[in-house]
């Protein structure tokens, strides 16, 4: 890609063959130009078959190079596209999975006949649990915690680009949450894959993506069986948890929070693709209380 005056087209081809020689889907061409540039497809339409500048074919030309190497676009650009908006992300933090925005979709229904609210979102990485939250209900407290300074950092900025006011704190779990503070709702996309599994990943989440976020033991379940054994200080009567998980561990999980919570209402429900994904604690009122 070192012709003078070529056109975006001919970059475009000559990519579509560098990446099908690695095996990569060759289609994917056009997606990575416009996530490297920030394009929508009409501008990249409307520019097809004029020149481009030699600065923009080296910085296609090394992304690519990166690309082949395994390394997610996101990580390239420096940004993660979700629910509808740009979030940033570095190697701090994981990439936004689409299974998460079941998440808050169920976060936002249990909380729809309440006008304010207390949220806590465990495990926060970049933030955009939390700030999806704000963002549907601007009048919640939301809180935010992560064991990651530099995942904190990162949540912060997106927060400040969008002027939202979160309570972010850096916690391992419910560590620096005030012993007699509740919330409402708890949600939490904690690190689920087990040391077990490593051998079955994508090779880009292995050699990119920051395996304090990924790992959780043997078994994925090491920081759920944690934060289980703490939860129920932090939950007011009639609150909600919500949890995302691996699509295999439904049945681990339903015993896991049962035991924990075996006077409470717990049920799995599954993702856009079929697979058990959530797990929902109801705490239920107790008679005693008014």
């Amino acid at each position: 890609m070192n012709k003078e005056n070529r056109t975006l087209n001919e970059a475009l081809v000559q990519a579509s063959f560098f990446l099908h020689k690695h095996g990569i889907d060759p289609d994917l061409a056009r997606y990575y130009w416009m996530e490297l540039f920030e394009w929508d497809l009409t501008h990249l339409v409307k520019m097809l078959h004029q020149p481009i500048s030699n600065t923009m074919v080296a910085d296609y030309k090394l992304a690519l190079r990166r690309i082949v190497g395994h390394e997610p676009i996101q990580y390239i650009t420096g940004k993660a596209y979700f629910m509808g908006q740009y979030y940033r992300v570095t190697p701090a933090t994981l990439i936004p999975r689409e299974e998460t925005q079941g998440l808050i979709q169920r976060g936002v229904s249990y909380l729809s006949n309440q006008s304010t609210a207390q949220v806590l979102d465990i495990g926060t990485g970049s933030g955009i649990i939390a700030i999806n939250m704000k963002m549907t209900r601007p009048k919640d407290q939301v809180w935010a915690v992560d064991i990651s300074p530099e995942a904190i950092e990162v949540a912060k900025i997106n927060a400040k680009e969008r002027q939202i006011d979160i309570h972010f704190r850096c916690s391992n779990l419910l560590d620096k949450i005030e012993k007699d503070q509740t919330f409402d709702l708890v949600l939490a996309n904690l690190p689920y894959i087990g040391y077990e599994e490593m051998d079955y990943m994508d090779e880009s989440v292995k050699r990119f993506e920051p395996s304090q976020a990924l790992y959780a033991g043997n078994d994925g379940m090491d920081l759920y069986k944690l934060l289980a054994s703490k939860l129920d200080a932090h939950m007011k009567q009639s609150s909600l948890a919500v949890f995302e998980f691996g699509f295999r561990q439904g049945e681990k999980m339903l015993q896991l929070f049962k035991k924990y919570f075996p006077n409470d209402t717990v049920w799995i429900e599954q993702d856009l693709s079929g697979n058990d994904r959530y797990l929902i604690l109801k705490k239920l009122r107790r008679n005693h209380e008014n």
